[in-house]
């Protein structure tokens, strides 16, 4: 899969030569801390444990101690005195007195219970059951039975009953019931990490929640909240966990969701950088603080296989169930001996049988399909078949031909009018704050399958076309482009017309994006042309030895460790940046504003070692001014290796995996996946 194939094509500012780099040859090299909705870098820097609230203790305190004056003064109270009490709330009511006191002297022998006279004054009844509770706890109990109000000896099963007793809540003294912390981990995925602290602790998955999943293969840092969780048990975790620490410990009301959180502060090193000058890197990251870099869908969105997950998308929104399936299942280059195995067999034999057992479970695509066609006995229901893989995971594929036509979009948009300023025919969105949220919720604002096709998100963006009116009132970043859908209007400039152009080659139109499959049917959406990171700051060092590390984690900051040391005329080259991206934007795509150098799985591979790198120049490795991102012929594209962005993933602006590679992990949530069918949708 390469950069032209998906739309990648173009750069802000393409004056600005090109140069080569090395991302992430070692874990600290790409460090991703999230940004929170208090808008504070998430930062691990302590491993005390909290302190409770002292406004909370004193309260408590006060309480346990009225409660105690209570009690003693009632014990001081002689049964005369209570006698009289309960009397005086029944109306000094003589023969219900007598009956009381002859069940209280023979402890329930000669009578049982006592009917009270019918009291209409809820008041009043209150009142009766308050004294007796109070005054004779543990004696006489008063209750409804059959709609009578009566007196009875107190029984064990009383104790148990927890009716009208304020239940103390412990956790409100620490200051809710969830505790949060800092998940801080090296080169392991989000869902790993907490699927071993749930093991670890032998508590339910739900317990843990998390605003979003980060890079594996990178150091990352982020808020965790565990329900119900002291800290003491997490923070006693540590001497256990390897490549991973929890820290910065406190205690909230409320636990976080997917999606609570503003984006994520990246601090990236680009080493052994091949550049024509110093002046150029400065340049560059120049053009990017104040530019920025057009807001393509990184190549993280389109897997990194032969086979793209929007080739598949285009044939689920045709309604070609086989098609998509045959695409699913495909061989395809650079998987490794395993799976090309796997998928050889199937498509040699068709036997769901064996091929299941060839498949890992982790690859969740493939391996439901398998399991619809070997409990149907045959593959004549392709759309059963598509329906068993979960939910999320088909959607990624349809979102992802969105994304696809959206990136060809964004080129043809700049080729024609620039990326300086808005012209007559663009379209803004009315509401800017809600642009904001529909682009950190786009996929879910997306699709109505769970709320029917007409109805609206309380989020959803509203364009309108710019007229020569206007177009003057805004700049080139308020301009956006739609994702085809329903429910979304088109530029009705040449870039409307383009639309149907580039979508009639797939069989589709964008002017009928509504499917009789409501889970297929997409409202669309709109996303900001082009995109601003916030905070950059870079640092260009030299150093001598290849793989010395160049910059401190949280942890080792922490623990004092001193920043590594530059060396002013080192052998090496590299580039630091620093920035923050909201939660819709591609790290991969500001790193190749600033590289013009190409982001898909197979031209890193080439770049993978240090020795590859310093082999190669600037200009072969780099896109120079006058020129786009370089097609890769398929003798050029290598196996899949562990490269700038893994084979298999990169990370968008909330540091988070999003490659379905094809299928091996659509989201974290549909790893490991058991086999089964969800619930299904409806073919018409």
């Amino acid at each position: 899969m390469t950069e032209t194939i998906v739309g990648i094509q173009t750069f802000v500012d393409p004056a600005i030569p090109g140069f080569s780099a090395i991302i992430k040859q070692r874990y600290s090299d790409f460090i991703v801390n999230e940004v929170d909705q208090e808008n504070q870098t998430v930062r691990l820097t302590s491993y005390e444990l909290p302190v409770p609230d002292p406004e909370g203790i004193r309260l408590r305190e006060e309480q346990l101690q009225a409660k105690e004056d209570a009690e003693q003064a009632n014990r001081e109270l002689g049964d005369e005195a209570k006698l009289a009490e309960l009397a005086a709330v029944l109306d000094n009511d003589e023969d219900t007195m007598t009956q009381i006191k002859k069940m209280l002297d023979s402890y329930g022998n000669d009578v049982e219970f006592v009917n009270l006279k019918p009291q209409d004054d809820k008041a009043k009844r209150t009142m009766i059951h308050k004294v007796v509770k109070e005054r004779f706890s543990g004696r006489m109990v008063s209750e409804t039975a059959e709609g009578t109000m009566r007196l009875r000896m107190h029984k064990k099963k009383d104790d148990f009953d927890r009716r009208g007793k304020v239940k103390y809540d412990a956790w409100k003294d620490l200051g809710g019931e969830f505790c949060r912390f800092c998940l801080f981990k090296e080169n392991r995925e989000t869902m790993e990490a907490i699927n071993h602290l749930t093991s670890t602790l032998r508590v339910p998955g739900k317990v843990f929640t998390f605003a979003g999943t980060k890079d594996r293969r990178g150091i990352t840092s982020q808020w965790v909240t565990a329900h119900k969780v002291k800290a003491e048990r997490l923070l006693a975790l540590n001497k256990g966990l390897r490549n991973m620490s929890l820290g910065n410990f406190s205690y909230v009301p409320k636990s976080l969701k997917l999606g609570d959180l503003n984006g994520n502060r990246f601090m990236i090193t680009l080493r052994n950088v091949q550049v024509d000058s110093e002046d150029t890197l400065n340049r560059s990251m120049t053009s990017l603080r104040d530019k920025g870099f057009i807001n393509y869908f990184g190549m993280q969105r389109f897997g990194t296989g032969s086979v793209g997950t929007h080739e598949v998308g285009g044939a689920i929104l045709r309604g070609e169930w086989e098609a998509a399936v045959d695409l699913i299942m495909k061989p395809r280059l650079g998987e490794g001996p395993d799976l090309e195995k796997a998928r050889k067999h199937w498509a040699e034999h068709k036997d769901a049988k064996e091929a299941i057992k060839l498949f890992p479970k982790r690859w969740v695509a493939e391996y439901q399909i398998l399991w619809s066609f070997q409990k149907a006995g045959h593959q004549r229901q392709p759309f059963e078949a598509l329906n068993n893989i979960p939910r999320n995971l088909r959607l990624m594929y349809v979102h992802a031909y969105q994304s696809y036509i959206w990136n060809h979009m964004v080129t043809e948009r700049i080729a024609l009018y620039g990326a300086d300023k808005p012209v007559v025919g663009d379209l803004v969105a009315i509401d800017k704050n809600a642009l904001e949220a529909g682009d950190e919720n786009m996929d879910d604002n997306n699709n109505d399958s769970h709320k029917g096709a007409s109805s609206k998100s309380d989020s959803h963006i509203r364009a309108k076309v710019l007229t020569e009116e206007d177009v003057d009132q805004y700049t080139i970043y308020d301009v956006i482009l739609p994702l085809p859908g329903f429910d979304v209007i088109y530029p009705t400039h040449a870039i409307g017309t383009k639309y149907k152009e580039l979508m009639a080659k797939d069989g589709l139109d964008p002017h009928s994006m509504k499917r009789g499959n409501k889970e297929y049917s997409l409202s669309g959406s709109y996303r900001s042309f082009l995109s601003k990171p916030e905070n950059v700051e870079w640092e260009i060092v030299r150093y001598d030895q290849a793989d010395i590390p160049l910059t401190l984690t949280d942890q080792e900051r922490m623990e004092g460790k001193a920043q590594p040391e530059r060396v002013p005329d080192g052998k090496y080259l590299a580039l630091i940046l620093n920035l923050t991206l909201k939660s819709s934007q591609y790290a991969t795509m500001a790193i190749r504003e600033v590289c013009k150098q190409d982001t898909s799985a197979g031209f890193q591979a080439t770049l993978n070692t240090v020795d590859s790198a310093v082999n190669s120049s600037a200009a072969s490795a780099a896109v120079t001014p006058a020129e786009t991102t370089p097609v890769m012929t398929p003798a050029e594209t290598p196996a899949e290796t562990p490269v700038e962005m893994p084979s298999a993933m990169s990370v968008d602006g909330e540091g988070e995996e999003t490659t379905v590679g094809s299928s091996k992990r659509g989201i974290e949530e549909v790893e490991g996946a058991a086999p089964g069918p969800e619930t299904k949708a409806s073919k018409d």
